[in-house]
């Protein structure tokens, strides 16, 4: 897996200028041509991925039907790579100005917070979830669905909490001191 984000990476490095400099020197009308089936075809590949084994896990769980293997190894092989290459085709689209709304949902500044936070969150989240998992008393299902939405936000809520505090107290202070070392 590490090759190919390393490949897929530089690939977007290497081609990403180029192709934003050939899409910006094509008249507007065109751009908005391709951009709108290319959208629509990168929504497509997600759909496909997210909801493409609905109806097989239907079959198993109701008629104890077992999806065939051809269906199990095309789409654990594919899948991955679908959503990929539609990510990356959506930021290429919103690099060269054809993002319309998902560009401007995705600049928006409030996100910046967000962004700071992420790796904080991400080095708590963990903890807290065994800890969570720890003090439960008996096992827990998904059943009644409340239950399971006031455990995910309370433990969203106490790992930004927690990520701030990490950020404040350790992130911001060595950046600082690094933009300090390396003037």
């Amino acid at each position: 897996v590490h090759v190919t984000e390393v490949a897929g990476g530089w690939f977007y490095w290497a081609w990403g200028e180029h192709i934003t400099s050939i899409v910006h020197k094509t008249p507007m009308y065109v751009r908005v041509a391709v951009a709108v089936p290319v959208w629509l075809a990168t929504f497509g590949m997600q759909y496909g991925v997210v909801y493409g084994p609905h109806n097989a896990a239907i079959n198993q769980v109701l008629q104890q039907k077992v999806a065939p293997m051809v269906d199990s190894v095309s789409y654990g092989g594919l899948a991955r790579i679908a959503w990929g290459l539609s990510i990356v085709i959506q930021v290429l689209l919103c690099q060269c100005s054809l993002g319309g709304f998902v560009n401007s949902l995705l600049s928006w500044k409030g996100w910046l917070v967000f962004s700071r936070l992420t790796y904080s969150v991400y080095l708590v989240h963990l903890g807290l979830l065994a800890i969570v998992q720890m003090q439960m008393r008996g096992p827990f299902f998904l059943q009644p669905a409340f239950q399971m939405a006031i455990v995910y936000l309370g433990v969203m809520f106490m790992s930004y909490l927690w990520g701030a505090v990490l950020y404040l107290l350790v992130e911001l202070p060595v950046s600082k001191l690094e933009r300090i070392l390396y003037r």
